[in-house]
């Protein structure tokens, strides 16, 4: 038994998982609608958000008409997750917040 639980620590010791790592890109915010975020960046790529963090949301509002039409540098990170039909999908969400203009 001791010997079993040696080898899974060991084990475990080179199994990494890979830290997340944050994005950025700089686009206008469009708007919040159905739970979304939508932001376009300068090549009129859309970029939607599924949530976001505590910390970015007490910086701006979102939620409010207030910051649509205005340039943000958005930090974000994504993660899979599985649906109902057991298909991955990739999912957005926003770490951090600078408003640019």
């Amino acid at each position: 038994m001791k010997t079993l639980m040696i080898f899974f620590i060991a084990l475990a010791a080179f199994i990494k998982v890979p830290p997340t790592q944050e994005m950025t890109i700089e686009a206008t915010y469009v708007g919040f609608e159905e739970g979304i975020y939508t932001f376009i960046d300068g090549d009129e790529l859309e970029y939607e958000f599924s949530d976001i963090d505590v910390k970015a949301a007490e910086k701006y509002d979102l939620n409010s008409d207030e910051y649509v039409g205005k340039k943000f540098k958005v930090g974000y990170e994504t993660d899979t997750e599985v649906d109902e039909n057991d298909e991955e999908y990739r999912v957005y969400y926003i770490v951090d917040l600078e408003l640019l203009d």
